[in-house]
């Protein structure tokens, strides 16, 4: 089967396109034909990164995590699966398991779901890892109709599915994002749009509810002063402050901060999926990729500061 994987440990030394053995499916996994997947930061991140320090790190490493594709071989025992069901969902790379991005996915059932009738692979493709690390990233802030709420990042690929998520939650939503990205933002819901310059964001004045920063890029000094007393930072990046310090903080000013990662209990695909088919949600695709080019869409995804999601058809 073609595949893109990591060849190689370097840091140096990016993923390559080419042939690797078909995957088997022991009796309790699904063998799925890939038919679409979607680049997310922490796909780049590891094909850049050093992985022999991974659990269960082997070469050569397929990378990728989102998917959508046909069941091709059904597990044994699970009738939730049949071969020829279109389904779609995320995998982990951790403790030596193959990636999404090749022709052939072999996964175990709980990983998948059924792709709704509504939804192309492309859109199937795009939503696990970011729309679900958006609903959990809102759902760590509280949100609620009426909250007045603060988006960082509001065009990329968490950022774009958080402002559509947040106005049907009947938030106010003020979206941070390039001019250029503006109309967008306020194609996507947003209220209120703010640049990234520093002249732009001294104009905030209302402190906020909650401030969820898709960008992950946002510092203490930047959100505490513009967040409420009992207001929620959220972030999907894991944040490596001292569990003593972000109670300090809370213990004093009252304004908590967290992680957001991603969330997929079949609850949180549903209202998605929810979301998804009344209008409400509807992913933002930019750029669409063949697996053989894919190492140009890392590079996009990765320098190009994309609106939405990068996809790769296969």
């Amino acid at each position: 089967m073609k595949a893109f994987y990591k060849s190689s440990f370097s840091k140096s030394a990016s993923s390559i396109y080419g042939d690797l053995p078909d995957p088997v499916a022991n009796t309790k996994q699904l063998l799925i034909e890939v038919k679409a997947v979607s680049i997310n930061p922490v796909d780049y991140k590891l094909n850049n990164a050093d992985t022999k320090f991974l659990p269960g790190a082997k070469l050569p490493k397929i990378v990728g995590t989102d998917f959508a594709g046909i069941v091709r071989k059904a597990a044994e025992g699970v009738s939730e699966f049949m071969i020829g069901d279109r389904v779609y969902g995320a995998v982990s790379i951790f403790l030596g398991k193959p990636g999404s991005m090749a022709e052939l996915l072999v996964t175990e059932p709980k990983n998948a779901r059924h792709i709704p009738e509504f939804m192309t692979y492309e859109e199937a493709a795009s939503l696990p890892v970011a729309a679900l690390t958006a609903l959990n990233g809102l759902r760590r802030c509280g949100i609620n109709v009426g909250n007045n709420l603060l988006i960082n990042g509001a065009t990329g690929g968490v950022g774009h599915f958080a402002v559509q998520i947040a106005k049907a939650k009947g938030a106010k939503v003020t979206a941070t994002c390039s001019q250029k990205n503006s109309d967008l933002a306020k194609e996507l819901g947003a209220d209120v749009t703010i640049g990234y310059t520093a002249a732009e964001k001294a104009n905030i004045s209302v402190p906020f509810d909650a401030i969820f920063d898709a960008w992950g890029q946002m510092k203490y000094k930047d959100y505490s002063p513009i967040l409420k007393k009992d207001g929620t930072y959220a972030s999907p990046l894991i944040l490596f402050a001292p569990a003593f310090m972000t109670n300090l903080i809370w213990l004093f000013t009252r304004k908590k901060i967290t992680s957001s990662n991603m969330r997929k209990r079949p609850e949180d695909y549903a209202e998605i999926e929810k979301l998804f088919s009344e209008k409400k949600l509807k992913p933002v695709i930019e750029h669409i990729f063949p697996l053989e080019k894919a190492s140009e869409a890392f590079e996009f995804a990765e320098k190009g500061r994309p609106r939405g999601k990068i996809i790769i058809t296969i």
